[in-house]
């Protein structure tokens, strides 16, 4: 039987000390914030909602995003597919896919090979449309960091597309992880952007974050720099970030406003065109399911990719 008690008094042990560490953020007045952001991290501003008229001139939209399952149970006896796809507002989509196995390779693998091979496959099926399709905005679900850790050359091939093209690359963050914040303030740097900035923007605010204090802004000359900006988007009281390549930094405010106008007011704050993406690239369970009893033989299917609880069903 569950110990309720013990379960009871460690959760509310949790919230105490969430509230503790916190303290310095419940209390701080919000006057007094919007001057520390203002003098220390970054410009607040006002976006604005694109008309239908202005709207018009970003219909060559495209949205990127990513998908994966897995079948099986621990290493090295799972099944992983990979998904990538871009699609424009006009319609036209490009669909990439990977399948994967470690039981086919005789070393251990790395350990976050799968987020590898996800940001891989995102970044193939951006290319793709890009050699396929003339567009203008480029809008990638997911900060580039996460690019640059996990496929950086291939990363370096889209921005240099993007340059040639004049398209504007960038991404949106649902969940933000920086301490921009926290750094600039000097305060404890485990406090993340995220949590600083719930409910401290208004509905259609954003923050130019400076890049003197942006650490994805490098100023060497490479080529691998990005500038990036906080906003609150909907009614929903958090942040989402956006990155833009630091040599179309010019456009950065003007991306925010179409990242607005393509949220709805009473969505989670991301725009509307990345979650049609995001819901047609998933790989579900029961796709994963048929494709692989489809396609593998019976043999191999319960011998290397049912684990012991799938049998239990069975």
């Amino acid at each position: 039987m569950i110990n309720l008690n013990e379960l009871e008094g460690q959760i509310k042990n949790i919230n105490l000390n969430l509230k503790d560490k916190y303290d310095f953020v419940f209390k701080l007045n919000n006057e007094d914030f919007r001057n520390k952001i203002n003098s220390e991290v970054g410009k607040i501003i006002k976006l604005k909602k694109f008309n239908k008229n202005e709207i018009s001139k970003y219909k060559r939209t495209v949205g990127v995003d990513g998908s994966n399952n897995r079948s099986g149970g621990a290493f090295p006896h799972f099944i992983e597919i990979f998904q990538g796809l871009a699609k424009s507002t006009d319609g036209k989509e490009v669909y990439k896919t990977k399948v994967y196995t470690p039981t086919l390779n005789s070393l251990f693998d790395e350990q976050n090979l799968s987020q590898k091979l996800l940001a891989t496959i995102e970044i193939e099926t951006a290319l793709e449309y890009i050699d396929r399709y003339d567009f203008d905005y480029l809008m990638m679900d997911g900060g580039f960091i996460r690019y640059k850790i996990n496929c950086l050359d291939l990363f370096k091939e889209l921005r240099d597309k993007c340059e040639m093209k004049n398209i504007i690359l960038f991404g949106v963050i649902k969940d933000i992880k920086t301490n921009v914040i926290s750094r600039s303030l000097e305060i404890d740097e485990s406090i993340y952007d995220r949590e600083i900035l719930f409910n401290r923007l208004k509905t259609g605010e954003a923050i130019l974050i400076k890049n003197e204090i942006n650490k994805k802004f490098i100023k060497d000359g490479m080529g691998e720099g990005f500038s990036s900006a906080f906003m609150r988007t909907s009614k929903f009281p958090g942040a989402v970030g956006v990155d833009i390549l630091d040599t179309q930094e010019e456009y950065l405010e003007e991306i925010c406003n179409l990242i607005y106008s393509l949220t709805p007011l009473s969505s989670r704050g991301v725009p509307l065109w990345l979650d049609i993406v995001d819901k047609d690239v998933k790989i579900t369970d029961d796709i994963l399911k048929m494709l692989l009893e489809e396609y593998l033989d019976r043999d191999v299917y319960e011998r290397f990719f049912i684990s012991e609880r799938d049998k239990r069903t069975l």
